[in-house]
This record gives structure tokens, C-alpha cells and sequence, in this order.
């Protein structure tokens, strides 16, 4: 199970590779790499001059969902980096393929999947083993010691972010990569990508079966990403994690280069770019909240941009230079906008950051009266006209609403009301109720079915509690495997109706699922 997980836990980066005819102008590549004595840990460069014709840039990985918020984001955020490094090595000459693993499905109406689709194919030579021993800690989950992000796969492509080229290629599995190399006279990878010690080193595509084929494998350190962990108690953080990783590869023979600085020596990579946004861990955003109980540290980093200086606000304004200074991890006791920007001098030098966090409020007790034992307000015209009633997404009451036992976080509930967005009901309130009270989140039954590794990106849902046509307590945007939000509503003395209100908000799917479990009303 754990090897399953390592194998797909790629989200946010796909497994590219570069290849372009060598205009007759055009200079050769130079290739510095770095390996590390793997007793010694002492570095050792070498530079060679390497036709561009001859290399291939191997991106892995660069999904358009992973269920950690923090490695969506943070992984996500390479997109503007490495999109520049792209076009700078197709105008050298490089050709770039695509490895999206597991969903290169997806890509096969493609003309840049068919012409790779085309190749003949040639077996692959098994001349060399290679093995990484990653000292990198590695969890699921990036965010920390918080409330942390459950394991699904909910990704379907890569990142809309990444930009694919018309002369790409789209590659799928070992044997395809390879045929595409010899056919080329492609002998040299550049991998990109994520996660650095997971998928880059053992998809199908990865450097691990590229090594052994006899091909000349090269890690990009600063275009890449490890699956690692956040630890604000002892200061590590991702970008500690993304030097590690890179350290373990080069003690296993594997050279790693720096391909801005490549790029740089030859006049193609220009520093007033600006590519690199701050990187805050954990994070989420207002679409995909990042929930915590009590307190939540935050760090924020930008490795790529020397001597920056990190501004930041808190209360969702944009910020300047004058903004307060980030100099080490601080506490978040509240929900908070998080803004963030880098500077040199009065220069921003960085993309635009943020991050939302929410606090979750405390555990409401358990209920009195159980919602699924009351008898809901029929709808006038629902009862009056039965065709008109078969087509409401009518609330189920004590399973979910398609009919499968109500389940949250993995969790499973024996009352509630599962509904499909836009759904509400509407119940009668007597004088002796005093507060409503209720858990509600996403339903993650979807996550049992094959295909649910597919669809899990896609359910939003906001749930609305009204008293007497007002709105008196809303959730913030839920996504699957999310911790369920919790309501303890006061009842105003004399309220006559509530309504309980589940909202696509804003992006309509018909798997927007909800579930209001431990659901109902309180006498005190």
C-alpha cells in the first residue's frame, strides 16, 4: 500500500522532455553538473559542451489537483518558472515531452501525444542499476502538524498553468520514452518536475529506468519539487526538503545542474524576469480553505530570488514595501487573508502571493432532537404536482443522496440529510429548541468508486443556515476530505422556520455532494 502511495503521490508536476532540430547557429548546451562522494558528501562538478539536439527535458508530474493544499500550491507556483525555462530551451533547440503517467490518457486526441504515439518501438536495454537511498522525511501530507490533507487522487490532467507547445511531445511509459531517445539521437534527460523523490525517480518515465537504459540522466534542482514535510518546530520546510532530495540523488551518482544558471551563461535566462512566488506552508485559498483548530505557524521562503526581502499583510490587502517585514515563522490564532510579496528596495521582484486560513470553531455537542426525525415543510408546488416534486434534488434522509451511507473524511455517520447542490430543506421550529447544531462537509463516497481518483478535484460546496429568511451562519468553501464544518446556531425566541441550504458555490457538478450529519437541535 505504501509503495502504491510513493507511486502516485505525484501531484502537481508531469515528466517532460525536450527535443528541437540544432539550428546550424545555435551554441552548444553547457551541461555543469554535481555529483556528491557519497562518503565524503564532497561535491564534484564537471561541465561539458552537449549539442542541444542530443538533450531531452523530462517534466514530471505537474498535476491540475493533489489532495495536499500545500503542494498544490507550492508546486503549482514552478509554473511561471519553468514555463520560461521551456521556451528558452526550445529556442536552443531542445525538444520537449510531456510524461503525464498516470492520465496520459487523457492527452491521445493530441497531435503532440499522436507523433509520439508513432514511434517504433525498440526494446529497452537494461545496462546499469541505480539506486537512491532518500534521507528526505516524506508524509502524505505537507501542511504540517495541523489538521492534515487525507490521501485521494483526484487528478485528470496536468496543470492548465504549464504551457504545451505546438512541436512538444506527450510520452506514456518506459518503453515509448526510450524509442522516442534512440529514434531522436536524444542522449541526454533534463529532469523537471515532482515529486523529486517519489516520481521523478520511479514513474515509468523517471530517471530510474532511463539510467539503467544507458542514458545520460540529469536532475534540474530548481526545477523540481520533493514531497517532503513541514516541521515549524524544527524550522524544516518544503525548500529544506528540495535541497535534501537533490543532496540524496547526487550521492547516488545521479548529477544535478542548476538550469537557470545554465541558461544564464548563454544570455537566455534574464534576471529582471520575475517567475518565483513567496512560498507560504502550510496554504490553501479561499476555493480551498486551509482549516486549523487552535493556532497554525506559518513560513514563508522564496529560495530562487537572492537578497529578497518578504512583505506581507494580514488583512487581505496588497503589500508594499512599507508592509511588515517577515524575518522568522509566525502564529496565526484566527482566520486570516494572507498576502505576501518580495522586494529589493521598493521593487517587487516576486508574483503576487496569498493563502486563507480559516479557524474552526469548537466541536458542537451532539443534538437533542435529530434533524432526520423531523418531518420537512413540503414545497407548495412540490405537493401539488408530482412531476414537478420528481425533478427537485430532494434531500435523502440518513444516507447520502445517492443513497450510500453518509460519509465525511473517511468517516461514517449513521443520521443525517445527504443532499446534491443547489438542495435545501426547509423545518418547522418549536419554542423549546434553542440552538441548531450540526456537522457538514463534503461527501467522500466517491472515493471508494474506480474512477473517483479522477473526480475528487471537482465537488464545492458552501452550507447556509437561514432562520426566518436570514442568513444567520455560513461555511466557507468545502472540498473533499476536508475536516466537516461545525455549526452551533442560537435559535432568536419566537423564529418560526429554518432552512438548511447546501450551495454549489458558484461551480456547478453533479458531484457536489453534501452531508449534514450529527445534525439537529439542542433544549439548553
Amino acid at each position: 500500500m505504501i509503495k502504491k502511495i510513493i507511486f502516485s503521490v505525484c501531484t502537481a508536476f508531469t515528466c517532460l522532455i525536450v527535443y528541437k532540430a540544432l539550428p546550424a547557429q545555435s551554441k552548444a548546451f553547457p551541461l555543469t553538473t554535481h555529483v556528491r562522494d557519497p562518503v565524503t558528501k564532497r561535491l564534484i562538478t564537471n561541465t561539458k559542451q552537449v549539442d542541444p539536439s542530443h538533450i531531452g527535458i523530462v517534466i514530471i508530474d505537474p498535476w491540475n489537483y493533489h489532495w495536499c493544499m500545500t503542494w498544490t500550491e507550492q508546486a503549482g507556483g514552478m509554473a511561471t518558472r519553468m514555463n520560461r525555462a521551456l521556451d528558452c530551451a526550445r529556442n536552443l533547440g531542445i525538444q520537449v515531452m510531456w510524461a503525464p503517467t498516470d492520465v496520459a490518457s487523457m492527452y491521445s486526441g493530441w497531435p503532440q501525444r499522436q507523433r509520439a504515439m508513432a514511434v517504433p518501438y525498440s526494446e529497452v536495454p537494461n545496462n546499469r542499476n541505480y539506486s537512491c537511498t532518500f534521507t528526505t522525511p516524506f508524509d502524505d501530507c505537507m501542511c504540517g502538524p495541523g489538521i492534515y490533507c487525507k490521501l485521494n487522487y483526484g487528478w485528470d490532467a496536468m496543470s492548465a498553468d504549464m504551457k504545451i507547445a505546438d512541436q512538444d511531445l506527450i510520452v506514456a511509459g518506459t518503453k515509448e520514452l526510450y524509442s522516442l531517445c534512440k529514434t531522436r539521437g536524444i542522449t541526454h534527460l533534463i529532469y523537471f518536475g515532482g515529486a523529486t523523490n517519489i516520481c521523478i525517480s520511479e514513474k515509468p518515465e523517471g530517471l530510474t529506468y532511463m539510467y539503467g537504459a544507458g542514458l545520460e540522466t540529469i536532475f534540474a534542482r530548481d526545477m523540481a519539487f520533493a514531497m517532503t514535510v513541514y516541521n515549524p518546530a524544527t524550522n524544516y520546510t518544503p525548500s529544506k526538503g528540495n535541497e535534501q532530495a537533490a543532496d540524496d540523488l547526487e550521492r547516488a551518482g545521479i548529477p544535478t545542474i542548476l538550469f537557470a544558471d545554465a541558461l544564464r551563461r548563454l544570455g537566455k535566462w534574464k534576471d529582471e524576469w520575475i517567475t518565483e512566488p513567496v512560498r507560504i506552508t502550510p496554504a490553501g485559498t479561499i476555493d480551498r480553505p486551509y482549516f486549523f483548530e487552535n493556532t497554525e505557524t506559518v513560513t514563508m521562503e522564496i529560495p530562487y530570488v537572492k537578497d529578497a526581502v518578504i512583505r506581507y499583510t494580514t488583512d487581505g490587502s496588497a503589500p508594499t514595501a512599507l508592509s511588515p517585514r517577515y524575518d522568522r515563522s509566525f502564529v496565526l490564532q484566527k482566520t486570516t487573508t494572507l498576502r505576501t510579496a518580495a522586494f529589493h528596495g521598493n521593487k517587487k521582484v516576486s508574483l503576487d502571493g496569498n493563502a486563507y486560513f480559516v479557524h474552526m470553531p469548537a466541536v458542537p455537542p451532539q443534538p437533542d432532537i435529530i434533524v432526520s426525525t423531523i418531518e420537512p415543510v413540503e414545497d407548495l408546488y412540490g405537493a401539488m404536482r408530482a412531476d414537478y416534486a420528481a425533478c427537485l434534488w430532494k434531500p435523502a434522509v440518513n444516507t447520502s443522496y445517492e443513497g450510500k451511507p453518509l460519509r465525511i473524511r473517511e468517516r461514517t455517520f449513521k443520521e443525517g440529510l445527504g443532499m446534491r447542490a443547489n438542495a435545501y430543506t426547509r423545518l418547522n421550529l418549536k419554542s423549546e429548541w434553542k440552538r441548531f447544531v450540526a456537522l457538514a462537509g463534503v461527501d467522500d463516497n466517491m472515493l471508494t468508486v474506480e474512477n473517483g481518483r479522477n473526480i475528487a478535484m471537482y465537488p464545492k460546496i458552501v452550507f447556509k443556515i437561514f432562520i426566518d429568511g436570514k442568513l444567520v451562519a455560513e461555511s466557507p468553501v468545502m472540498r473533499i476530505s476536508q475536516e466537516p464544518w461545525r455549526f452551533d446556531v442560537p435559535i432568536p425566541a419566537g423564529s418560526r422556520q429554518i432552512v438548511l441550504v447546501c450551495d454549489d458555490g458558484g461551480k456547478t457538478s453533479p458531484y457536489n455532494l453534501g452531508n449534514w450529519v450529527n445534525a439537529g437541535f439542542c433544549e439548553k
